[in-house]
């Protein structure tokens, strides 16, 4: 089997395993001649502004904020799930801060019926982020990118709250040394500056 059919297969696997969590994105033809199939993002749903995959099994996107890149398929999983779930969060958020804006900052509980939407965004963001394997790399902000890119050997990340945060990630973690007290990189660590690695800003 050719390297773009193993790549297309395992595209549609990913898919099918994406709609049964009830997020359903498109495989089509690609209007674009140096490419073989497009990526469509599911209704109501902004994740990528545009992804093809090419002839040689490799995969180049846009997304909403304002970053492009290309990756092979490990690193397309990570990210369409990860934006998957992040896009569904995100618009739970909105929901609660559009309530909470309503009430005047009164501590006045949702109604059922839109209680129950937000709930289905979140605990479908939470199966989405269930379909990661256990050493996929988390997505890293910017200020991640250059907090990791600066770590000195033997150093500590400060504040506090940003070492810790980074370490829940799983991309550091905190040892020891005879007196020494250090952060590290993990493995983790170092494929999500891999994967950082190959993002650019479009602006």
């Amino acid at each position: 089997m050719l390297r773009i059919e193993k790549t297309l297969q395992s595209v549609r696997d990913l898919l099918d395993r994406l709609s049964k969590e009830g997020v359903e994105f498109a495989l089509t033809e690609s209007e674009y001649s140096d490419c073989v199939a497009d990526i469509r993002d599911p209704n109501k749903a902004y994740v990528f502004l545009e992804c093809s995959i090419r002839p040689n099994g490799t995969f180049v996107w846009r997304d909403y904020d304002q970053h492009k890149g290309v990756c092979n398929f490990d690193e397309f999983r990570v990210r369409i799930i990860n934006l998957a779930a992040d896009e569904y969060l995100d618009k739970a958020k909105d929901k609660h801060k559009q309530w909470a804006d309503l009430c005047e900052g009164t501590d006045t509980p949702m109604p059922d019926s839109l209680a129950a939407v937000v709930s289905d965004m979140e605990n479908k963001a939470n199966r989405l982020k269930a379909l990661l394997e256990p050493d996929d790399p988390p997505l890293l902000g910017e200020r991640d990118i250059a907090i990791l890119t600066d770590l000195k050997p033997y150093g500590v990340v400060e504040p506090a709250e940003e070492s810790q945060r980074l370490r829940e990630l799983g991309a550091m973690e905190r040892r020891y040394y005879i007196d020494q007290v250090f952060d590290a990189l993990t493995d983790k660590g170092e494929k999500a500056l891999e994967f950082a690695s190959h993002v650019e800003r479009t602006v």
